[in-house]
């Protein structure tokens, strides 16, 4: 399934939430491929992806871990 998803960041910067995206690579890519990130400015993403495994992934998501640096970020993600 091909998706693409719209990032957008409420308190922080783009290399903020590119860090912390990019901090959990390799779990991610257990559940997706084709990945390609894009800048769209200071304050949002836009992320194209193909999904392996959707209930992986949206365990992965739903972590304390990842919910917890989203709402630091105040991360507000729309499947376009």
């Amino acid at each position: 399934m091909h998706l693409k998803a719209h990032i957008k960041i409420q308190n922080g910067q783009y290399s903020e939430w590119e860090a912390f995206f990019q901090s959990y690579q390799e779990q991610r890519w257990q559940f997706v491929e084709n990945e390609t990130i894009t800048k769209l400015s200071e304050n949002e993403a836009e992320v194209t992806f193909d999904v392996k495994d959707i209930e992986g992934l949206t365990e992965l998501s739903a972590s304390s871990e990842i919910r917890e640096k989203e709402t630091q970020l105040g991360i507000v993600t729309t499947l376009l």
